[in-house]
């Protein structure tokens, strides 16, 4: 029962997790348009070379995240919670995408996004397939008590 499809789309959910959070996701620009910061998930780094950690919010979000998705993958005999997971997970990949729209308005520059930040709109649309088969998996199971 472990080589389910939702343990393989969680287990993919969470392997892009883990290379956004790994990898630049944006840069903020300055009015003129010249590079203020690079934007990584734990911390933005200058033009020259400094380090601030004003993104690590970014991080903690998928970290929670990633740790949801996996954790959710060894439940598979509880469906109800695993179902109630995948919508925590679905969740604070959202907020992942609301900290980073917000994250300009604190650093005070544009936001220009890189292709990583397609990954967690791509674990959303994963775990709510997850989420989807373990319901059908649930409703497979009670139909089948219905019967004896």
């Amino acid at each position: 029962m472990i080589q389910r499809k939702q343990t393989l789309f969680l287990l993919l959910a969470f392997v892009l997790t883990l290379v956004c959070m790994s990898t630049q996701v944006g840069t903020l620009l300055h009015e003129s348009g010249s590079v203020a910061a690079r934007i990584y998930n734990l911390w933005l780094t200058d033009g020259q070379g400094g380090h601030s950690f004003a993104s690590v919010p970014l991080f903690v979000a998928l970290l929670i995240s990633a740790l949801i998705q996996v954790v959710t993958i060894f439940l598979y005999h509880k469906r109800k919670l695993q179902a109630t997971l995948c919508l925590v997970a679905m969740l604070m990949d959202v907020v992942w995408y609301v900290l980073l729209a917000v994250l300009p308005q604190q650093t005070g520059g544009m936001l220009q996004v890189e292709w990583p930040a397609v990954l967690p709109a791509v674990s959303i649309i994963l775990t709510f397939m997850a989420r989807k088969g373990v319901l059908a998996d649930e409703k497979l199971v009670r139909s089948l008590d219905r019967i004896r």
